[in-house]
């Protein structure tokens, strides 16, 4: 192939690749933003359908409070149990039922049914034998032992909606029942199904409780979708508070709970639907592409082709003309070649064996995990699948103060010189990688002479390292040894026992060979490691808490630790103390303490003046991250009140509040309780409260629209909770504010 049709085929499979992931990027973003919006609107939709449906049986119970104070109703819900009504009281009572069923819309019949005799008055007496396939309507609410209920039953593939309320609501007496018979009109209508738009905005439809469609959907697949809800449900509960999106099969399905009648309010809409054009441009993107590769591979194909027969053509003409070189030659020079190439990559292969090497070494001693066996053997690592061994650390003691003293370069040499004394020391029966900070982690194998001598043969190996180190640098290094183990497997937990020893010099002090062994076998001494740290833990996550008992009872801990007159052992690790506290706590606060110098913390000489001063900078740093909390907690409490107040007018929640401001729903309610010791409801409340005083002082507003703009249900509801809240009805109050 010529060099132009490399570069014009390269260009075009390089172009066709951008091409195509450009285009799935487009589409992706594509997707989402259109999703977004048709989230956005299914939203916008659902939420208006469940406010008409939650209006709606609002209604129905107002009209049930309302019968109740009627006297017809009365002398009927009073009788004696088997006493009959007469037939003057039983005409008065239907034309009750027959005004109410008037009075609303979608009902087709409404009636009145007494559980101790099982009487029933209908708005439609007429029917007759129709109105006596409501007992198991109301027997099925009997047993629900609720105030109301919407109820189905699907007969001869034909569904009958109720809706049941108990009466009386507010007042003693027996118990009888109110059923409204609906009609299945009432869903097409609130739903918005029509035979004009059903492909428009997808598909409508509500699930009650039980995970059954209520009404007609759009499509024969509804109660397959209704039962995928309700399986999502039982997996991850839909909030009765939180609209949620599920993509299911393909469709993009939109819930929005009701907590009123605990239904579900759905759109669902296929993504073939929603994103037909931008699909279609994909799949016209990706055939075109398609097509150019194709194009791309024919003409590398034919170029080819022509290439190699245009080459042996001029090879035939040279050999015929001047007899050229032997066939032999141009295979003896592709050989020399292909040899030069493997001998310069053996070379290069001995240059990266030792960075291979500590590379692998490393990985294992960190993670344990041995990927291929057979690099032991090709990398020259002494280790074998049950051989003995025991892992050590070395690191250059107060390596952060000799950054002040020495060069990166003379550190450098340092760990080198170290590193380079140790496989000399340990030849063939170890190893050992550099790690960072000035330190170093290797391996022991142990030779098979019974258990009791693996201390022997290691501490000879690490004392010689140790005392050469000690004479011949101007440093001293500390060692900490693991445990004997066996098998590759524990490589990592003998690395990280042998580093866990390396933190003893806290207390014991710097330039000394550690064993793992001797501090965890240290029972009943002045210094306990795992201890120490349980306390360290304990405190600091007490001063996090702001917990100040806690905090100064850990403290007390440390003198189970040591004696007075031996607290100099503790002297490092109280230094550590301190310094993690500034480490791990500083960083939370806005304004972090300032950290003590060395010098400071090393004038306190006896444990009596550690603990004094620890406890002081407990006190320090939990009444700082107190202060801090509580202008957290009042700055997020005053925003939520401001924008609670700016919007009375509205159906406002919590999470309303909530999410434009970005503070997470568990934080405003525990800033409420804690700055105005109250919740979001009773502080909605009080100031809806305040405000309709404010509009019964300064304005003419009647009660009936204060209570509609303050999203009471009717006058009344306002007017108890005025009263209840203030002592006298809203009326009394105006006229008291205009004297």
């Amino acid at each position: 192939m010529s060099k132009k049709m490399q570069i014009a085929v390269a260009n075009i499979l390089v172009s066709s690749l951008s091409i195509v992931l450009i285009g799935l990027l487009v589409f992706s973003q594509a997707s989402d933003i259109i999703r977004e919006q048709i989230e956005s609107a299914h939203l916008s939709t659902l939420k208006g359908t469940r406010d008409h449906f939650e209006n709606y049986f609002t209604k129905l119970n107002q009209s049930a409070v309302q019968m109740e104070k009627i006297p017809d109703f009365e002398r009927w819900s009073n009788q004696p149990e088997g006493h009959s009504a007469n037939h003057f009281d039983v005409l008065s009572l239907v034309q009750l039922l027959v005004r109410v069923q008037a009075s609303h819309d979608y009902v087709d019949n409404v009636v009145l049914y007494d559980p101790r005799d099982k009487s029933q008055i209908s708005s439609q007496p007429t029917l007759g034998d129709y109105n006596m396939g409501y007992v198991p309507f109301f027997d099925e609410f009997a047993g629900m032992n609720a105030d109301y209920a919407f109820l189905t039953k699907t007969t001869d593939g034909a569904s009958t909606y109720v809706y049941i309320r108990k009466l009386p609501i507010f007042i003693s007496g027996p118990s009888s029942y109110l059923l409204f018979h609906i009609n299945s009109k009432l869903f097409y209508d609130y739903l918005g199904i029509s035979d004009d738009n059903k492909s428009q905005l997808g598909t409508a439809f509500i699930m009650d409780k039980q995970g059954s469609p209520i009404g007609k959907g759009t499509f024969a697949g509804l109660e397959d979708m209704t039962r995928t809800i309700a399986k999502e449900q039982e997996t991850s509960p839909l909030s009765m508070e939180t609209p949620q999106t599920l993509n299911k099969n393909g469709m993009l399905i939109t819930c929005v709970p009701s907590p009123m009648t605990g239904w579900i309010f759905g759109l669902a809409v296929t993504d073939k639907q929603y994103l037909s054009k931008i699909i279609t441009l994909r799949n016209m993107t990706l055939l075109i592409v398609a097509a150019a590769v194709a194009l791309a591979v024919l003409a590398a194909v034919a170029s080819n082709h022509m290439f190699f027969r245009g080459w042996n053509k001029i090879i035939r003409l040279i050999d015929e003309s001047s007899g050229g070189k032997s066939p032999a030659q141009p295979r003896a020079d592709k050989f020399e070649k292909i040899y030069s190439h493997m001998f310069q990559l053996k070379n290069r292969l001995r240059e990266m064996i030792p960075e291979a090497k500590e590379a692998y070494v490393r990985k294992v001693l960190e993670t344990g995990v041995v990927t291929k066996k057979d690099w032991t053997e090709q990398l020259g690592l002494p280790l074998r699948e049950d051989a003995s061994f025991c892992c050590f650390a070395v690191e250059i003691d107060y390596y952060n103060q000799l950054k002040e003293t020495y060069s990166e370069w003379d550190l450098f040499y340092f760990g080198y010189g170290i590193a380079c004394v140790i496989r000399e020391v340990l030849a063939d029966s170890g190893f050992a990688v550099k790690l960072n900070d000035g330190k170093l982690a290797g391996v022991i194998c142990l030779e098979e002479r019974g258990e009791s001598s693996w201390r022997e043969q290691t501490d000879q190996k690490l004392r010689t390292i140790h005392h050469f180190i000690a004479e011949n640098f101007p440093i001293t290094v500390s060692i900490g040894v693991s445990r004997p183990r066996q098998g590759m497997h524990q490589l990592h937990l003998a690395s990280a026992e042998a580093l866990e020893a390396l933190k003893q010099t806290f207390a014991s002090g710097t330039n000394t060979v550690l064993y793992y062994e001797e501090l965890s076998d240290m029972k009943g001494s002045a210094f306990s490691f795992d201890e120490s740290r349980r306390i360290e833990h304990d405190w600091i996550q007490s001063i996090r808490s702001r917990n100040k008992e806690e905090a100064l009872l850990a403290l007390n801990r440390l003198r189970a630790l040591a004696l007075e007159q031996d607290y100099r052992k503790l002297q490092h690790l109280l230094i550590d103390f301190t310094l993690s506290l500034h480490r791990n706590v500083g960083p939370e606060m806005s304004r972090p303490l300032e950290a003590p110098t060395l010098s400071k913390l090393l004038d306190l000489s006896t444990l009596e003046e550690w603990l004094s001063w620890l406890r002081n900078q407990t006190e320090r740093f939990i009444d700082r991250l107190s202060e801090e909390y509580r202008g957290q907690m009042e700055q997020a409490a005053a925003k939520i009140k401001n924008h609670l107040v700016a919007r009375l007018q509205e159906d406002i929640r919590l999470e309303d509040c909530c999410k434009p401001l970005g503070i997470p729903v568990s934080v405003a309610k525990q800033a409420l309780k804690e700055v105005y010791e109250t919740t979001f409801a009773e502080l909605l409340l009080k100031e809806r409260i305040e405000k309709s005083k404010e509009w019964l002082r300064e304005t003419d507003i009647g009660v009936e629209e204060i209570a509609k703009r303050l999203y009471y249900s009717n006058a009344q509801s306002f007017t108890r909770t005025f009263k209840k809240m203030t002592g006298m009805p809203p009326g009394q109050y105006r006229k008291l504010a205009e004297h």
